[in-house]
């Protein structure tokens, strides 16, 4: 019953079904009924009415119940945003797999169309919600190889190229593939590496299908691979080469909390973190749930990340974070003098006011085009924010003087991560400046470890 609205007793049939299918082991007639909401004899009543119907649910009162697999629902199966999830998972597959798994989702769904009812038929072709652009790396090697491998447990022999343009060949024991919106991952045993390894698949040049299989099965394969997976998020733990720093009357010796999520901007302040090299612990924050709930929204009332707390400061806001980290852990030389500050200042607030501002909107397929619009917006239009990033940094390893600082941490991640997407054009003067800072070992460190967290955070929810 819903607001006093009796359910009807189709709609308690259908229901009963739907968990009876949640259930793989007998479940007592009373646990049913009491999700259900009715009595045991009606309980009782509505199994034998679905038993008439052809449903094969085995049991009896006294000993539980479960029902066989195989069994199709009618055409009521679905409700309206049933109907939706399953147009657009199906869109999804075929816009972000291989041909012969968007193949598969289009026959799916003409199967379900041949059954449902008119109304529900229309819901799959309602094109209110659309899977926009998003994975559409080349990739030499189809995944469709990557799955057989999966699916018929055999080894492949891999010729791969990492980041740094490196190639080896390899013959690895497939585990699982992940689907992530801007890559795909091969989780493997690697002979070469006597260790699990995540291959990209847009660096994979050639893949052969061996004949043999791995000496252990897949799914023990994907237990041990499971254990694998990080576990500890602090980064003391992680990276054992970073320095420790002495834990006396010095601003390290607070606690240091970074709330973040692997695919946010919180990977700026990850790098920043890294370049500072004292310890500090990772809470990841799941959108639209824990960023949302109270205990978070404490410290940061938008339900954003990333956020930090030291000690009893809280700081957020990307700029203002490696601002705030610069100052707190002089140690690391992440900020200029005091004297000298001015260009860091400049170039450092520029990026938060006026560059990342005019690349978002960008991104999204709006600029400020009239003079009025733009003199509405600080940073006047996108076409004068690149030319003015491109002068600042031209000829230059460092945005404000001779020294590494935050500054360079924060306007080489948004370019990096423009030019990536490819919302900006790569410029020369972009790439010159970019190159230098993100094979910095602080920032290949902050890479590598929001890549496990991203992989943590996929497999283990899946």
């Amino acid at each position: 019953m819903v607001y006093g609205v009796p359910m009807s007793r189709t709609d308690r049939l259908f229901g009963l079904l739907q968990s009876l299918r949640r259930h793989r082991r007998p479940v007592s007639g009373a646990d049913l009924a009491a999700e259900a909401g009715i009595s045991l004899r009606t309980l009782y009543r509505d199994v034998a009415t679905l038993q008439g119907l052809g449903a094969e649910i085995d049991g009896e009162p006294g000993l539980g119940y479960v029902l066989k697999p195989g069994f199709l629902m009618p055409p009521l199966m679905f409700s309206d945003e049933e109907i939706q999830a399953l147009a657009l998972g199906a869109r999804w597959v075929a816009r972000r797999t291989d041909a012969d798994l968007a193949r598969a989702a289009r026959n799916a769904m003409a199967k379900i169309a041949s059954v449902v009812p008119p109304d529900l038929h229309r819901k799959l072709d309602d094109d209110a919600l659309i899977i926009g652009p998003g994975w559409e790396k080349p990739q030499a090697v189809g995944l469709d190889t990557l799955r057989q491998a999966l699916n018929h447990e055999r080894k492949l022999a891999l010729s791969y190229r990492d980041e740094k343009g490196v190639r080896t060949e390899r013959v690895v024991w497939p585990v699982v593939l992940g689907f992530f919106e801007t890559t795909r991952v091969l989780a493997a045993w690697c002979e070469l590496r006597g260790g699990f390894r995540h291959f990209r698949t847009d660096r994979i040049e050639a893949a052969e299908l061996l004949s043999y299989r791995p000496p252990r099965p897949r799914r023990s394969l994907m237990a041990e691979w499971r254990k694998t997976m990080l576990t500890e998020t602090d980064s003391s733990r992680a990276y054992k080469s970073s320095p420790p720093k002495p834990r006396t009357e010095t601003p390290m010796s607070k606690d240091l909390i970074f709330y973040t999520h692997p695919q946010s901007r919180g990977n700026i302040v990850h790098w920043m973190l890294e370049e500072i090299g004292g310890p500090y612990r990772i809470e990841v924050k799941e959108y639209g749930t824990t960023m949302k709930a109270p205990d978070y929204l404490a410290i940061n009332p938008m339900g954003k990340v990333p956020a930090i707390r030291h000690g009893d400061t809280v700081v957020t806001e990307s700029a203002a974070i490696v601002a705030y980290l610069a100052d707190a852990f002089p140690e690391a030389g992440l900020a200029p003098p005091l004297a000298e500050r001015g260009e860091y200042y400049r170039w450092l607030f520029f990026t938060a006011g006026c560059g990342e501002p005019a690349i978002s909107n960008h991104s999204v397929g709006w600029d400020p085009t009239t003079p009025d619009l733009q003199g509405r917006f600080g940073y006047g239009s996108f076409p004068l924010v690149m030319d003015t990033l491109s002068q600042a940094v031209r000829g230059k390893r460092f945005v404000a003087g001779d020294r590494f600082s935050a500054a360079d941490v924060y306007l080489g991640s948004l370019l990096h991560w423009a030019m990536r997407f490819g919302i900006i054009d790569r410029r020369p003067e972009f790439e010159t400046y970019c190159e230098g800072l993100i094979s910095r070992p602080a920032a290949l460190r902050a890479r590598e470890q929001a890549e496990k967290l991203a992989s943590q955070h996929a497999w283990t929810t899946s």
